[in-house]
């Protein structure tokens, strides 16, 4: 979960329970186990959300990343299987179509290593009078193996776009709605009680106390991205360095690309996202009391 959501995560909580402790006399109260079956319901969804934004998706880059490497591997050795043939025919051209070695094609970006290994397979499987040291058994296996690796690609953006969509974009609407819940049964339970059990709306007040102390903080919410598709992997960049400069506050993002800087005054103040291999990325950015600015980074590599 976000690090700057989980103390109001835990007042939800300390609500709840406070609602089972004392419903003997908040249930008679018209209109507030309503509310208390909406926090209830969002305490639950705020539980999805979680488990999606914390899918573990290092088995599948793992996955895509060793179909890389047998599509690479695989392809480039026919390519070697072919060059004599090629050359010995006098066919320089096609020499020059398949000379390729297998880590221009592994550290390449996903459509460019598709690309470059289509082109390949294309120039092998569509010359066999000059190729004819390679099978067709060798081409089955290399249009699999490019099948497969893209096949991979496909999954592993699935699961990166669920993770975002129904995960962490999710959170910020759940809490929302959980936060108005909260007000509403705050506001019953003092409208019904502040003059007959000020002890009650005292213990409702220290149940949400994290909540209220929470809504005043000033913070800064960034998820980096890449600029462009890389490397068929996540687009969400992990190791970028947040910093708020005037302050010398600063994070490094997790592995979702999300950096979170919290409790500080408000103001204007130059913001600096930074990482090896990147190029720097300034911006200048107001902070208003009590508020989370949320924004997306895009980073580009550098040269």
């Amino acid at each position: 979960m976000l690090s700057s959501l989980i103390w109001r995560f835990f007042a939800f909580k300390k609500v709840l329970k406070f609602c089972s402790d004392h419903n003997a006399d908040l249930h008679p109260i018209d209109g507030f186990d309503d509310e208390t079956t909406n926090l209830t319901s969002t305490v639950d969804k705020i539980g999805v959300a979680e488990d999606i934004q914390g899918t573990v998706t290092s088995g599948v880059t793992d996955e895509t990343d060793e179909a890389k490497i047998e599509m690479a591997e695989t392809i480039v050795q026919m390519a070697h299987l072919g060059r004599p043939k090629a050359r010995n025919a006098g066919k320089t051209t096609l020499v020059d179509a398949i000379s390729f070695e297998a880590y221009e094609i592994i550290r390449a970006p996903k459509a460019a290593a598709l690309s470059k290994s289509r082109n390949i397979f294309n120039t092998l499987k569509d010359n066999p009078t000059v190729f004819t040291n390679i099978k067709p058994a060798d081409i089955t296996l290399m249009e699999g193996l490019i099948a497969a690796y893209d096949s991979a690609q496909v999954n592993l953006a699935a699961i990166m776009t669920d993770k975002k969509i129904m995960g962490t974009e999710a959170y910020f609407d759940l809490f929302a709605a959980g936060n108005v819940a909260v007000d509403n049964m705050y506001d019953y339970v003092y409208g019904t009680f502040n003059k007959t059990n000020k002890n009650l709306v005292k213990a409702f007040k220290n149940a949400r106390a994290i909540e209220i102390e929470g809504v005043r903080h000033t913070g800064m919410l960034a998820t980096c991205m890449e600029s462009k598709e890389m490397k068929g992997e996540t687009p969400f960049i992990e190791g970028i360095l947040c910093k708020i400069v005037e302050m010398n506050r600063e994070v490094l993002t997790d592995i979702n690309g999300i950096g979170t800087i919290i409790k500080f005054k408000t103001g204007t103040y130059h913001v600096e996202f930074s990482k090896e291999g990147y190029i720097t990325k300034h911006m200048i950015l107001s902070f208003t009391r009590g508020e989370i600015v949320q924004m997306e980074i895009l980073m580009e590599r550098g040269e």
